[in-house]
């Protein structure tokens, strides 16, 4: 086993799980996947079945995990946490597996929202800024959690850089803010910013009418995966990005409510489509 992942998990759709388990096995990973919850589908439909898993249950699985062994775990990666009850589980995991391999990253998608604000309950946010995001080593947050986690709106390239330099302040090494919704400056392209001990660095991608979820989970474990294949920051955002954009192309010609993951796999390992990444500083 190479990753460990806690993310929810949904049966149909590929968000959470559904959208990291494949990428990270088609690229040459291992996983172990652990649900927080099972849904009948994400939570951007009017309604949806299922329900959240016991905080004991979770535990007790990540436990069992631990006792089959976790010395080739190079990974912890999580992504929506619903409560902080679930935050500490998740570091009783990161505990767990630093224990076994003290170079073992942890790469934290910090779901909380989007433009349309916060859906996870209060006391979320701030577990996650005070908690979580000091003990990561890769943070993906869209522009509304850059906005939280640095406490002011963001405007324009040039500020969402000097927040993303705040919240690498924080703890994590490599921060990836995963869309930057600058619509006045990039009406026809969504740009993203990705910063490291080294440098910082700029991409974009095309906007596409494609109203689906899951993206940025699937940028999320295919820049992880990338960056345990030895990639370097750019290196891995350029992939990521280009992978990602691929399937959401497929996605949009088959016309799919869901994104098309299966449909579009072959776009994960080799993009047929690069994308282009500029150094910033």
């Amino acid at each position: 086993m190479d990753i460990l992942t806690i993310q929810s998990h949904v049966a149909r759709g590929h968000v959470g799980l559904n959208a990291a388990v494949l990428p990270l096995q088609l690229l040459g990973f291992e996983v172990d996947a652990v649900p927080t919850v099972v849904f009948s589908n994400h939570l951007g439909w009017p309604e949806f079945k299922g329900k959240a898993l016991e905080l004991d249950w979770i535990r007790d699985v990540v436990d069992g995990v631990d006792h089959r062994g976790l010395g080739r775990c190079q990974c912890l990666l999580t992504g929506f946490i619903g409560g902080p009850e679930l935050g500490d589980v998740v570091l009783h995991a990161l505990d767990l597996v630093r224990a076994a391999n003290p170079d073992a990253l942890y790469a934290c998608d910090p779901v909380m929202g989007n433009e349309e604000g916060f859906f996870v309950k209060p006391g979320v946010p701030e577990y996650l800024r005070d908690h979580i995001v000091p003990r990561a080593d890769i943070m993906f947050p869209n522009h509304m959690e850059l906005e939280f986690l640095v406490g002011r709106k963001v405007r324009g390239l040039s500020e969402a850089l000097e927040a993303a330099r705040e919240v690498q302040a924080m703890g994590p090494g490599t921060v990836v803010v995963t869309s930057l919704e600058a619509r006045d400056d990039y009406p026809d392209s969504i740009p993203v910013l990705a910063i490291d001990q080294t440098g910082a660095w700029q991409a974009s991608v095309s906007r596409l009418n494609v109203p689906v979820d899951g993206a940025g989970d699937l940028i999320a474990a295919i820049f992880t995966a990338m960056v345990l294949k030895g990639s370097s920051t750019p290196e891995a955002l350029s992939h990521a990005l280009a992978a990602t954009h691929g399937v959401m192309r497929r996605t949009a010609s088959l016309g799919m409510e869901e994104m098309a993951l299966v449909a579009g796999q072959q776009e994960i390992a080799t993009p047929s489509v690069s994308v282009e990444v500029t150094l910033l500083s």
